[in-house]
Formats: structure tokens, sequence, C-alpha cells
């Protein structure tokens, strides 16, 4: 089974996308976050010398991924979130959201210092004989620096204290918004989540579109039950994140 997860920055560079997808097109399961799905324009936060952000990204989308069913999971006023596609004739048995971090920005002015709510997305995947758990994630961004912070330890252990009630192969990858030294990474891997990034020596999950010193955003973690064949940081520049690759048996 093929999965891609890619933080899609909005679709600000949604001009790439056709050759994007057409480069990968016997993917299983598609993972995005930062998505918009709305059909008007949206008063957001605009990047200097980069597109307006896609409002309809889901539906942008969903127009390349036409033999994928998406779901999407709204974090902020209802249109924007994260979302995950599946091949139609994929089985999904159990599904869900869980609020891992509340935020204190709900709209309105901004001064860069707030953050809204964060989810876990997840759903239970019949493969066959076996099932496992998959689970798309977008940590929360402040405070700023990527380290650690009362609010993202009480993620990280929120999200462990979710996967310990599946028995069963999970997959656990998204933006994290943390660096590798951090205790909030240490507390997925001291749950048994092999840390694919440590394992295979990422040293960046950015673009050259992304400018700031700090390379590391994007985790794949694994419990030691699902057996990966392949795993890789894509060089495709589609975002200011790079897309991560990941081939696995159960």
């Amino acid at each position: 089974m093929k999965l891609i997860s890619l933080n899609a920055w909005g679709g600000r560079l949604k001009n790439r996308f056709a050759n994007f997808f057409e480069k990968y097109p016997n993917i299983d399961i598609w993972l995005f976050q930062e998505v918009y799905s709305s059909m008007k324009e949206e008063e957001f936060i605009t990047v200097e010398g980069y597109e307006k952000p896609d409002f309809s990204l889901n539906e942008t989308l969903s127009g390349y991924l036409n033999l994928h069913k998406s779901h999407f999971c709204q974090v902020f006023r209802g249109i924007y979130g994260i979302s995950t596609f599946f091949k139609s004739d994929m089985h999904i048995i159990g599904s869900g959201e869980i609020l891992i971090a509340k935020g204190d920005w709900h709209g309105g002015d901004y001064d860069g210092q707030g953050d809204h709510h964060r989810k876990l997305q997840w759903f239970e995947i019949r493969h066959g004989e076996k099932s496992f758990l998959l689970m798309n994630v977008h940590l929360t961004h402040r405070p700023e620096g990527k380290k650690d912070s009362p609010k993202r330890l009480l993620q990280s252990d929120l999200i462990v204290r979710f996967m310990n009630m599946f028995d069963c192969p999970k997959i656990l990858i998204g933006d994290f918004n943390l660096l590798p030294d951090t205790e909030s990474i240490a507390l997925i891997e001291k749950a048994g989540m092999r840390n694919l990034i440590k394992e295979f020596g990422v040293t960046s999950t950015r673009t050259e579109i992304y400018k700031k010193p700090y390379r590391f955003a994007d985790y794949a973690f694994v419990s030691p039950d699902v057996k990966v064949t392949e795993f890789r940081v894509l060089p495709d520049v589609v975002s200011d994140h790079s897309p991560l690759y990941l081939e696995f048996e159960i």
C-alpha cells in the first residue's frame, strides 16, 4: 500500500499540481494539511510574493484525485483543516476526529500570536484479514520556535492516549510543527512508534520556498508491526513543505 502526505500550503502553488499528481498515479491514500473548503473568497493572511490560497482547495484536489473519496476535517471556521483521500475501494470501518489542542484565535484581527484549534483525523481501515489505524495531524503552530511547551506536551500525550485504545498496526503522519529533539516527539517514540524521519536520516522536510532556518516540520511514525517497504522525502516543490512518501505492508 502506498501513501503520500503533504502540507499543501493552502494551494498557493496549485499551478504545479497537475504534473505532481500525474507523476504519482498509483497512490492509495493521500493525506493533506492546510486545506480550505469554501465556495467564496475568504479574508485570511496572505503570503507576500505568492498567490492567494485556493479557498476551494479540497474541491480542486478532488478534481485531480477523481478515483479517490475525500474526507475533510474542519478545524477553523468550518472551511479550513486537514483532508484525507482514499481510493474508492478501500474499506473504512471506523473514523472520526478528536480535539488535541484548544485554540485561542477564532478569526478577526490577527496579531501573529494566537492559534486555532488542532485536531487529529483518524481512520480504522480493513485490509484483507487485518485492520490498521491511520492518523492525519497538523499540530499547533504557537508558541513560536517549534520547541516544547505545556500545550505541545499535552498534545502529544493526548495522541498517545488515543493510539493506545487501538490494538492494531498504526500510522501517524502529518505536519507536527516540532523540532526532532523535543520531548513532544520523544513521547510518541516512547509509546513504541518508529520515527521514520530519524530512522531514515532525513535532514529537512521543507522545500526551497521556505526561507526560515528550522528545516523540520513533517513526520511519519509507524508501529513495529507495520512493514515499511519504502520511505522517502519527495523532491517535488508544490508547497513550502516536502511531500512524504510511504510504502508499507500490514
